[in-house]
């Protein structure tokens, strides 16, 4: 058993035997999350009916681009069409216009302190585009970027990596003012990436990866906010072979966590054993009894489960 905090999250890293044994349980009131790191898949319904769920590492945020944008939000529930018609008229009587262009040292200039301050708000932000800013510029002539801009000031911007192998333009890195954000910004930032992704000639849009523990470098509202856009969270090796690895997570407490939070497990086959594929289903742990599980509803989900953390956790092989 190894214990070690990851980006803040107090977490014990098991073997399959010490997950089934309970022996992980010692530590049952010290870390938040107990992992089995690339679990046997001949294992993985016991790690199931023990409390731990196989999963992608990470999810890859998908959507094809239509014909059309008509023909994009003809996908939408109608209320999340009507979102986007009304961030559209916000956004209009603010007098933000629309542009899309190169990436270059300037526009980076004008982004990265954007950028920087909404990364700052984050309880675990990492600023990769700072970061990377060097690797950004070296490859900009495969980057685009879609800005919106309040007169000379620029509201928002998201830069975007475009793969012809792929097929894909991938938004990487975004932000936006919050004066802008709460205008509904960032969906008409995302609305011109598939419209500009489109005249381009690409088949497939990406918001991007997600590790798969939401509650934690990322929110459980990020995971409403990508879906309700029309995109779907797929395990990142159907997109990338040989990206990411399986998990299996059994969350225990929520110390560092949001409450609630969750991961998309690998949904069951009709023998109910998990599958490593595409269908996944959402497993949700909060402290209350009933949690509100309507935000974190999306279509392409196999299923949601609700799941009530207790005081203390108990070996899965002495309940």
């Amino acid at each position: 058993m190894i214990r070690k905090t990851a980006f803040g999250v107090p977490m014990a890293i098991v073997t399959p035997d010490e997950a089934l044994n309970g022996d992980w349980s010692v530590l049952g009131g010290e870390v938040d999350v107990v992992r089995v790191q690339d679990p046997p898949m001949d294992g993985w319904p016991d790690l199931a009916r023990a409390g731990f769920f196989p999963k992608p590492q990470v999810l890859v945020w998908r959507a094809a681009t239509a014909g059309t944008e008509e023909a994009f939000l003809a996908r939408l529930p109608s209320k999340d069409r009507r979102n986007v018609f009304a961030a559209r008229r916000r956004v209009a009587n603010n007098g933000v216009r629309f542009e899309v262009r190169p990436v270059s040292a300037a526009l980076l200039d004008a982004f990265l302190p954007l950028y920087e301050n909404e990364v700052g708000k984050m309880r675990h932000g990492w600023a990769g585009a700072s970061t990377n800013k060097d690797r950004i510029l070296a490859a900009a002539d495969d980057y685009f970027a879609v800005c919106a801009w309040d007169g000379d000031d620029l509201a928002g911007a998201c830069l975007n990596l475009q793969s012809r192998p792929k097929d894909e333009v991938r938004a990487r890195f975004s932000a936006v003012t919050p004066r802008h954000r709460s205008a509904g910004l960032p969906r008409l930032l995302y609305m011109r990436v598939i419209e500009e992704a489109r005249r381009r000639g690409f088949g497939w849009v990406s918001l991007g990866s997600d590790p798969n523990l939401y509650g934690h470098m990322v929110k459980p509202g990020l995971f409403g906010f990508k879906s309700r856009l029309g995109f779907v969270a797929v395990p990142s090796h159907l997109v990338d072979p040989g990206s990411g690895s399986d998990q299996a997570d059994r969350i225990v407490r929520l110390s560092a966590l949001t409450d609630p939070s969750f991961v998309l497990s690998y949904a069951a086959g009709d023998d109910g054993r998990p599958r490593r594929g595409p269908a996944l289903r959402l497993e949700v742990f909060g402290s209350i009894e009933e949690p509100d599980l309507r935000p974190y509803a999306a279509g392409f989900l196999a299923e949601v489960r609700a799941h009530r953390l207790g005081e203390a956790p108990v070996p899965a092989r002495n309940r």
